[in-house]
């Protein structure tokens, strides 16, 4: 499927890789008149997850996002999915999809388990390194284990913190009972942690 007009995490299963560039320039063969340009400022590899930020329109074909740098750190960029408003869209688009669709395996990307909580569809994963948890309005109330597990029903990512993804349900282990995120919240957002990794063999969560 294409990148969605929506604010979530993806993963990239084309062959190739995407440029990332500093910034909207201007164009006059792309809706809007805007396309990502400027200088070149990374790559979003085969397998490489990284967050879409939505825009206004949803005829423009050009997206922010926040990914994994050359340096490690997270960082903001723009993407083009399209050669301009009547040429196409780029092969690697049709292959962008939700990050909870697929989980790691530690080597590459494998469908994601299903588990049904509450009568609602999720999607099981792992930790897999030490990280924060949000609440929906964005403080830290705490950090995850590696080893426990989440219950992803989406991959809505957040507002202000972009790498943090939505998650409803905990659990210790494999074999513990489903638990809410906190005692007090419906949902809590889980640090993917894109600066440690976000490839299938150093991603935080597998």
């Amino acid at each position: 499927m294409s990148v969605e007009n929506a604010r979530y995490a993806a993963v990239n299963l084309s062959s190739m890789y995407i440029p990332v560039y500093s910034s909207l320039v201007y164009s006059g063969i792309h809706v809007g008149g805007k396309t990502a340009g400027g200088t070149q400022i990374g790559k979003i590899y085969p397998n490489e997850c990284y967050t879409v930020i939505p825009n206004d329109s949803f005829y423009v074909t050009s997206y922010k996002i926040y990914f994994r740098n050359s340096n490690g750190q997270g960082a903001y960029g723009y993407i083009e999915t399209s050669k301009g408003d009547t040429l196409g869209h780029y092969a690697w688009d049709a292959h962008q999809h939700p990050y909870h669709y697929y989980n790691s395996n530690g080597k590459s990307l494998v469908a994601s388990a299903k588990c049904t909580i509450d009568g609602v569809s999720h999607r099981i994963f792992t930790i897999n390194k030490y990280i924060s948890i949000r609440t929906p309005g964005g403080v830290v109330i705490g950090s995850m284990n590696i080893g426990e597990q989440v219950a992803l029903r989406s991959s809505t990512t957040g507002q202000t913190y972009p790498g943090y993804i939505i998650s409803y349900y905990r659990r210790k282990n494999f074999t513990a009972e489903w638990s809410k995120m906190t005692p007090y919240h419906d949902y809590a957002f889980v640090d993917l942690a894109l600066e440690i990794g976000n490839m299938p063999y150093n991603r935080a969560i597998l």
